[in-house]
């Protein structure tokens, strides 16, 4: 999530503001690290800003670039592809999976939109999380991503609780057209919840380190204060960073509870890094935004640096850098973080080294007594970064799918059988939840069916219980066949890690009958 105004040209970056009066300072030129002292820190006060600019100008938009967004959810699409068509059409009954028709769109697309459109109007102020703080975009009352996620159903449009309703009216809505636009706001919602979890690998956006970029509107100006990382993507494509696969949370994540009262919020923060274990950040049991603030640098958090931004964080540390031994263009030296790799693994870079040489190959250790704002980001440092953060983005969104639509409810049997003296037809679906003490606490198992006039109707329920389960129900009329959904909607989840609001589906079709039911 960056502050950026979406591209429609370059141009705006030639007028307006020339930037002549820096061209024409032979001390600034000499010395580019006093622009830092000159100029006020514009990244510590963007988020007293940013607000009122967007009021003003609706078209800004703060994220990876909407074309990063679009390909980090594609590829999430992309790695659960034939699963969750599987699923949208053996489990759910939505024919044609990722490739229907619903909407306007289909799935994929509609997911691919709420990527893009989780960035509209002021809705970026939500998109920061700190996860030693926990706090969201400062200064300002601005909610974390985690509970920007979680808000209540209503209160947002499209966050997680309200996904969840989308879901249950996209099962249950009398007819087509309704159960349709229903599917199409699920899963736009589930776009922009990705949307967030993609955020988080941003270091900007989980060290409180917002940037304006309002070069379309005051030339060159306007782009004193940017995003490296965010402008390094635009030009790159998540494809690229993926080959190797993408990097999942451990299961464990999303089976123990969390403080926000939701376990989606662990795939954010999961609250092992305390702000002085980054060690612990290696794993894939930590959250995303933990793993990107304990080992990455954004360009305004490098301790240190003129422009460095409230507050400080302890790591990446100076202390803790090694001067990397691998082959770099003429003129440049890095430094690297050994938790991501040896000093001659590129993608272990963490920082350009712009000081004193000598300091830099026999006593880097004295790093931290050199003059000030010797430490910058530069394409080989955030291409190093995107080898380690763009996997992770891709596989904590496929994440949310999976989490989404867990569970599994077995159909055992089903049938239909008719009663010539009474011209009408029984039907009966049996089955079992799949970790039935996962269910315990919610009410029970409606069954819903599509009768004479194309309306889907409650026919049937039957309250929670441990064994196999049997859901009936009939109509007049010869045998024909029967299109239905076991749904369940209530808490959901393991001990200790339950989800207020989860549900459950599995939709049959019956078209064989008895020709007499049995008494």
């Amino acid at each position: 999530m960056k502050i950026y105004p979406k591209r429609r040209s370059l141009e705006g970056l030639k007028k307006s503001f020339s930037f002549s009066f820096l061209r024409e300072s032979s001390l600034i030129i000499s010395h580019p690290e006093l622009i830092g002292f000159l100029l006020f820190p514009i990244s510590f006060v963007a988020s007293t800003i940013c607000l009122f600019w967007v009021l003003c100008f609706p078209n800004c938009s703060w994220a990876w670039e909407v074309k990063t967004h679009k390909e980090l959810t594609e590829q999430a699409i992309i790695t659960n592809a034939s699963k969750l068509n599987t699923l949208l059409v053996n489990q759910l009954g939505l024919e044609g999976g990722l490739d229907a028709s619903i909407n306007g769109g289909t799935p994929k697309a509609l997911m691919i939109q709420g990527g893009d459109k989780e960035d509209d109007g002021a809705r970026p102020f939500g998109h920061f999380h700190d996860p030693i703080s926990n706090a969201g975009l400062r200064p300002g009352p601005f909610d974390s991503s985690i509970k920007w996620s979680l808000q209540p159903m209503g209160e947002q449009k499209w966050s997680w609780n309200d996904a969840r309703e989308y879901y249950s009216k996209a099962l249950t809505s009398e007819t087509k057209a309704e159960r349709d636009e229903q599917w199409g706001n699920t899963f736009r919602a589930l776009g922009q919840i990705m949307h967030l979890i993609q955020d988080s690998a941003n270091p900007a956006h989980v060290r409180n380190d917002p940037h304006l970029d309002l070069s379309e509107f005051i030339g060159l100006l306007g782009r004193l204060d940017v995003d490296g990382l965010h402008d390094y993507m635009a030009r790159q494509t998540v494809a690229a960073y993926v080959g190797g696969g993408e990097i999942s949370p451990d299961s464990s994540l999303l089976e123990s509870g969390h403080p926000d009262g939701n376990p989606l919020g662990n795939l954010f923060d999961h609250n092992i890094f305390t702000g002085s274990n980054p060690d612990a950040t290696l794993g894939s049991n930590v959250g995303v935004a933990e793993y990107t603030n304990a080992n990455f640098f954004s360009d305004d958090t490098i301790p240190f640096q003129p422009l460095a931004n409230f507050p400080s964080y302890s790591y990446p540390s100076l202390s803790e850098l090694i001067p990397a031994n691998s082959p770099f263009p003429a003129g440049r030296s890095y430094v690297t973080l050994l938790r991501l790799g040896s000093p001659s693994d590129p993608r272990a870079r963490v920082a350009k080294y712009t000081g004193n040489q000598v300091l830099a190959k026999f006593g880097f250790g004295s790093l931290q007594y050199d003059l000030i704002g010797q430490l910058r980001l530069d394409d080989a440092v955030y291409d190093a970064y995107a080898s380690h953060l763009i996997p992770r983005a891709v596989g904590y969104s496929a994440a949310v799918l999976d989490y989404f639509f867990r569970g599994d409810l077995r159909i055992q049997g089903s049938g239909q059988c008719y009663e010539p003296e009474l011209d009408a037809t029984q039907f009966w679906v049996d089955f079992t939840p799949a970790h039935p003490s996962h269910y315990q606490g919610g009410q029970g198992f409606t069954l819903y069916f599509q009768d004479s006039n194309g309306l889907w109707v409650a026919e049937d329920f039957i309250p929670v219980r441990e064994g196999s389960m049997r859901l009936t129900g009939g109509y007049t009329g010869s045998p024909s066949t029967v299109r239905l959904a076991v749904v369940y909607d209530g808490p959901l989840g393991p001990a200790g890690a339950v989800e207020a609001r989860g549900i459950v589906a599995k939709a049959q079709k019956i078209t064989g009958f008895i020709d007499r039911c049995l008494q």
